[in-house]
């Protein structure tokens, strides 16, 4: 674990301040209609959608416990720390987790691997049976830590290992898919247009 910029005593709340203050997020941007990706230079407005506001709400909280920042590597971390200790229901978070994990196997796959090896060390996340509400805001970091197995040693087996490699083969597998689909599209936007 690196150097705590969110202590152990800090409430959920009172972290989460911070946190949406160092990254200029307006309440975490939970009610706003749109939200951003930015690829590159280049942002790309999504739909807001009760789902995904449902799943990022956890999503910035375990920011915060795993100490993983909201910059292009830190969203690359935090989707494989996710991905290797389960969404659960929150599907919107298994999409952007992958999208995440499929930039990061290319820029960033040391630290990724890392992430996700401390993700399988984990007894579980906050997508798994809790409640986001004010007894979760009141609670403090060090206590979700505690909760989560954050800290907890344990070594890394081969079964991670294999995980990792199937998350990487379905990771690779969409974005083959993905961009399959988008030249097919292209091109019969272009043949249309001759």
């Amino acid at each position: 674990m690196r150097n705590l910029v969110y202590s152990d005593n800090l409430k959920i709340k009172d972290a989460l301040d911070l946190y949406f203050s160092k990254y200029h997020f307006e309440n975490g941007g939970y009610h706003l209609k749109w939200f951003r990706i930015k690829v590159g230079s280049v942002f790309i407005p999504l739909p807001n959608i009760k789902a995904r506001v449902d799943a990022v709400k956890f999503h910035d909280v375990h920011h915060l416990l795993t100490e993983y920042p909201a910059t292009l590597k830190g969203e690359a971390e935090i989707g494989a720390w996710e991905i290797a200790s389960g969404c659960g229901k929150y599907y919107v978070a298994w999409v952007l987790n992958f999208g995440s994990l499929t930039y990061g196997l290319f820029f960033f796959p040391k630290s990724l691997f890392t992430a996700f090896l401390n993700g399988r060390k984990c007894k579980t996340n906050l997508y798994h049976n809790i409640r986001y509400d004010e007894n979760l805001l009141n609670r403090t970091v060090g206590e979700l830590r505690h909760l989560i197995g954050i800290n907890d040693a344990r070594r890394d087996t081969a079964i991670d290992y294999l995980y990792f490699i199937i998350c990487c083969l379905l990771t690779f597998t969409a974005a083959f898919f993905f961009f399959y689909f988008f030249y097919i599209v292209v091109r019969l936007i272009a043949n249309t247009i001759k």
